[in-house]
């Protein structure tokens, strides 16, 4: 079901029917949306924070469900269709757990690679040393990046089945509670790395078998509430999602790193109900609203969500001004149907 909303945005509060925003309502029984990747015929994927079933969304709208959970794909919070394999990359992480006898115990964080033709598991694994994947970037060439929120590290398989290899680790990426969880590669192959907790980009320049890569902070003019998903626009700039848990006031941030320091970060989109993960495709981006805050904040107004969305939005009708000028004071979410 595709309909209209109203999310605030530079100008305020717009009508999102006319700026060509749209969301779409997902099945009753798909709860807390997050993966998210692009098929090769336009179709979305996506994934759950809580259940192995992948949805996908054909470009007429049509939800279906391409992939059903599995003992070893049991969530969703990262999915990559790589088009050289033509497999889908699921990250599986316990997130949530289960309590038992007053205890909260998780599964083995898994990573599993799915061809959707046979609905078929063709390779899954635990990631090393208990951690957890929580975001995928593609090589290009049939392998990914994993960031591994737990043990502060970035993970790389060249192919499904190969030995897991660690290519980053250092005392930046170690901050916060929960650390690596956003990933993208840039145009020059540096990978752009978001730290949850703690609100630091990083860059890591990869390094050899003789070399170490080498990780920097990426200077910005605030600290990012809560980064997580991460994509390269077109224009070249870094799209960053701000999943917002304390505020509540998520938001798609647009990060120009060939600007000067600090480099200038526009809001794009604000508004927005933990902003997990996000896609590009046409010349549009579509983002998962999580709506998790309930799960991770102690806060007793918040109530379980209703429903789950994703939302699209025309990559031309996000142009902003620079993000300091542009605070509201409080946020203004309507919901029409």
């Amino acid at each position: 079901m595709v309909s209209c909303a109203c999310l605030t945005t530079l100008a305020g509060c717009t009508n999102l029917t006319e700026t060509s925003v749209s969301y779409t309502e997902l099945p009753p029984d798909f709860e807390y949306p997050n993966g998210i990747t692009t098929g090769p015929n336009g179709q979305l994927y996506v994934g759950s924070v809580t259940s192995g079933n992948v949805l996908q969304i054909a470009p007429d709208g049509k939800i279906t469900t391409a992939f059903e959970e599995t003992d070893e794909v049991f969530a969703g919070t990262s999915v990559r269709f790589d088009p050289i394999t033509n497999l889908l990359w699921v990250a599986s992480p316990d997130f949530l757990g289960e309590e038992i006898n007053g205890e909260i115990v998780r599964r083995p964080h898994r990573l599993a690679a799915v061809d959707l033709t046979s609905n078929r598991v063709v390779w899954s694994s635990a990631i090393p040393d208990d951690g957890f994947a929580n975001d995928m970037a593609m090589d290009g060439k049939g392998g990914i990046y994993i960031t591994d929120s737990v043990r502060d590290r970035i993970l790389y398989l060249s192919e499904p089945g190969a030995p897991f290899e660690t290519v980053a680790v250092d005392p930046l990426m170690e901050p916060g509670d929960l650390g690596p969880a956003g990933i993208a590669i840039a145009p020059n192959g540096d990978l752009i790395i978001g730290l949850y907790s703690d609100g630091a980009l990083l860059r890591i320049s990869l390094g050899t078998h003789e070399t170490p890569a080498q990780v920097t902070s990426i200077n910005l003019p605030r600290p990012l509430e809560n980064p997580d998903g991460l994509a390269f626009a077109p224009d070249g700039r870094l799209l960053v999602l701000e999943g917002a848990a304390v505020s509540g006031n998520g938001k798609l941030l647009a990060v120009d790193l060939s600007s000067p320091e600090p480099h200038t970060i526009d809001v794009l989109l604000e508004g927005l109900d933990s902003p997990l993960n996000l896609t590009l495709a046409d010349n549009s981006v579509t983002i998962t609203e999580g709506q998790i805050r309930h799960l991770i904040v102690d806060d007793a107004s918040l109530t379980v969500p209703e429903s789950f969305r994703v939302i699209t939005v025309p990559l031309s009708d996000l142009e902003a001004d620079t993000v300091q000028s542009h605070y509201p004071e409080q946020l203004d979410r309507q919901i029409s149907s």
